[in-house]
């Protein structure tokens, strides 16, 4: 099977037109689409319309980008000094001040309203969604768009491969969590056989803590949406996902050098090191690696280095000038996260940023992907199915939910492929009995199910992914979620069956939320176990997932 080439491309076009130049164009997504199987392009803020202009003109209409800039400066309150040539570096900034009015209500208002009529409107006339469309060309077709007001989402597929399995959501995280001016939009897939899910975001905006947390909440809302899977985030069910957008999480040089700074010292340092091209010291003050790599939001996903310019806060029409009413910023980015078993079949090839377009304040992006095609299983029966044991089942830090900081955890049992371990006849999955009044709970052998996999040998096993869902029991409402944990099955299938230790963590919506440790035993059918003598300590650690299996 050929691996397949998957290309993700994101831009905040910044409600203006975005370059009708093809070779502007084919800088970002490759006129044609390259050799690539899927590309799915992000775009955020566009919005734009069309007006018709004298005859006298080549055109007989024009996109409508008339005082764009001007009437953005104007709602933000921005006044502007004439731009100064910073003669070592060629580099032009500009220096702004804010007004202290009320226009920032006034321009939230007007947005709203704005953007309500968009969603009532006709969306599938965006023109730059058609320019895309034409761009690619015939070979490739629309698998699917999700649009939520300025925000859109589409999923294009090559004619050679097939595509089934499609389910598309908005979750807005704007005002209220309701206004979808913020939010993500979800898009998931089975090509050859390889389930796919793609979110495109745009996250709540400014520097300050308040702001980075509620970017880390729009992560947490976006990645607990009820999709796929119910009660399964979509980063423990799908063999590959990709994050990208304008996520908004500024550079804040404070991690590296605590001290106070104001704004324009502030800036001032960042465009320093811009001008010096110093991208590994701007990626180790960018707070989006420091929320994953210290397990706030995203946690288990990766983040490629941004070696390129800051993509935000561009003067548009220009290549290299940056207004610094905001610190220069990687707001646009990608990550990507596999199933522990999967890590090694996902390859990032490249990640780039896209000077040569300089229609809005932010510069697009791209990051291309080389994929091994995830082998089918073949779905057996319940007769002929295999045995997966679990044993010592502890959890350990869990999520106190509950009024005095305890939970009643219970764990359920799900898979990917979703068909792969069996559920009862009215469709509930496996679960262990509930254990009362704790934060780390320990399970008795015989309150953990035994679990049947609908697959009957080896090679389909291991193949097989085992999603941990822990819940909170609550007798007066809703059953709570706690986390989940994956579990790749094929270190565990052994020529005589013996249990293997285990250790995995607990990510609640892209935090961690605890572990859970074990062993587990899977007997394929017709295979007899080992004796309770041969089942000793193995230390066996799985490639890129944090699992420990002994």
């Amino acid at each position: 099977m050929s691996p397949l080439k998957i290309l993700i491309a994101s831009w905040n076009v910044g409600n203006t037109m975005p370059p009708k130049d093809s070779k502007l164009l084919t800088e970002w997504i490759p006129e044609g689409g390259g050799d690539f199987d899927v590309i799915a392009v992000g775009l955020q803020e566009s919005t734009y319309k069309t007006e018709k202009v004298s005859e006298n003109l080549v055109r007989a209409d024009r996109w409508h980008t008339s005082n764009v800039k001007a009437e953005k400066q104007e709602e933000e309150g921005i006044e502007t000094e004439p731009p100064t040539l910073n003669s070592s570096t060629d580099v032009i900034v500009k220096r702004s001040r804010t007004k202290k009015s009320m226009r920032k209500m006034t321009r939230m208002v007007r947005q709203l309203s704005s953007n309500l009529r968009d969603t009532v409107g006709d969306t599938h006339d965006y023109p730059f969604s058609k320019q895309i469309y034409l761009h690619l060309g015939e070979s490739y077709g629309l698998a699917g768009k999700v649009e939520l007001m300025e925000m859109r989402l589409f999923v294009y597929v090559h004619e050679r491969n097939i595509v089934c399995d499609v389910e598309k959501l908005a979750v807005p995280t704007g005002l209220g969590s309701v206004i979808g001016n913020k939010g993500g939009l979800l898009f998931k897939c089975v090509v050859e056989n390889t389930s796919l899910c793609f979110a495109s975001c745009h996250l709540a905006a400014h520097q300050d803590q308040k702001f980075l947390d509620k970017r880390n909440s729009d992560c947490a809302t976006i990645l607990g949406a009820q999709f796929g899977q119910k009660n399964v985030s979509i980063d423990h069910q799908f063999d590959h996902c990709f994050w990208f957008g304008d996520l908004n999480y500024r550079l804040d040089l404070s991690y590296s050098a605590p001290r106070q700074r104001n704004h324009e010292k502030h800036c001032a340092e960042v465009m320093t090191l811009v001008r010096a091209k110093k991208w590994a010291a701007l990626n180790q003050n960018d707070q989006l690696k420091h929320q994953v790599e210290g397990k706030k939001a995203l946690t288990g996903w990766e983040l490629p280095p941004a070696l390129f310019p800051p993509t935000f806060k561009r003067v548009r029409h220009t290549l290299d000038e940056y207004l610094l009413e905001r610190v220069p910023s990687y707001c646009d980015r990608v990550l990507y996260k596999s199933l522990p078993g999967l890590r090694g079949s996902l390859k990032l090839q490249r990640f780039s940023c896209f000077e040569a377009i300089a229609t809005s304040d932010h510069k697009p992006i791209a990051a291309a992907f080389q994929v091994n095609q995830t082998p089918q299983i073949n779905s057996g029966s319940a007769e002929n199915s295999t045995l997966v044991e679990i044993s010592e089942l502890i959890g350990k830090d869990l999520l106190g939910l509950d009024i005095a900081g305890l939970s009643d955890p219970y764990v359920k049992f799900y898979s990917t492929p979703s068909n792969a371990v069996q559920v009862d006849t009215s469709g509930s999955h496996p679960s262990t009995v509930t254990i009362s009044n704790t934060c780390s709970p320990m399970w008795k052998d015989d309150q953990v199910p035994k679990l049947h996999i609908l697959c009957d040998n080896e090679r389909d096993v291991k193949h097989v992914h085992l999603t941990l869902v822990i819940m909170d029991y609550d007798a007066t409402s809703k059953d709570d979620l706690m986390g989940a944990a994956s579990v790749p099955l094929d270190k565990f299938c052994q020529s005589r069956p013996r249990f293997i230790s285990f250790e995995v963590p607990v990510v609640l919506n892209g935090k961690a939320a605890g572990t859970l440790t074990g062993k587990i035993r899977v007997t394929l059918p017709g295979q007899a176990t080992a004796p309770a003598e041969e089942t000793g300590p193995q230390l066996i650690r799985v490639a890129g997932c944090h699992c420990i299996l002994s």
